[in-house]
């Protein structure tokens, strides 16, 4: 993978970049990673294919930048959600991070993006570790901080690690798959009760 930082690309650069992770995304999850070229992605951009090869040795690469690019936004849009909250009860703060959560991660593009990075993971391990780091680990971590109100760090960490996946439960791996999932709302509304009531027991 390119490890040539932001903080090293001019203005220019940082444009054609975010130029080209934008292609990606509409290649991609449109797509597939195995039906993909770098000329789709290219012309997505509205860039050269060489211009894609400088930000992104190959194909592979540029894929690991998406994760990491939608896992961050993701991540940052949980940090803005949460700094705007006065602080609450932990049932409270909890409850407003689980719908969180959910509806950030059951859009049409973070599902596909989520059965693309399955569909590659044993072919590129660097894909599924890059998805933990900056996308499950950090949204346990929002979780354990609320929950540190309550318990010791240990615990708080357990109990973060159950709640996520409460709230997430069958209902996003049925959308996960593409199985339609009728009154989607209340079956959330459902999961993220127990996920609240399991986390704070």
């Amino acid at each position: 993978m390119n490890t040539t930082s932001l903080s090293d690309l001019s203005p220019l650069q940082r444009r054609k970049r975010s130029a080209i992770l934008d292609g990606a995304k509409t290649v991609f999850l449109s797509q597939g990673f195995g039906l993909a070229t770098m000329d789709d992605v290219a012309a997505a951009a509205g860039v050269g294919k060489q211009t894609v090869y400088r930000h992104f040795k190959s194909k592979e690469a540029l894929f690991v930048g998406l994760v990491s690019e939608m896992c961050a936004q993701v991540g940052g849009f949980l940090a803005s959600a949460q700094a705007e909250q006065s602080d609450g009860s932990p049932e409270v703060e909890l409850r407003e991070l689980g719908w969180l959560l959910a509806r950030s991660l059951i859009t049409l593009d973070n599902l596909r993006l989520y059965r693309a990075i399955v569909a590659e993971a044993e072919r590129l391990p660097e894909l599924g570790q890059v998805f933990y780091e900056n996308g499950a680990k950090v949204v346990r971590a929002f979780a354990a901080n609320i929950l540190r109100k309550r318990f010791d760090k240990s615990t708080a960490g357990l109990r973060a690690a159950t709640f996520v996946q409460l709230v997430l439960g069958d209902a996003y791996l049925e959308l996960s798959i593409g199985y339609t999932v009728p009154n989607v709302e209340a079956r959330f509304a459902l999961q993220i009760d127990e996920a609240v009531t399991a986390a704070l027991r």
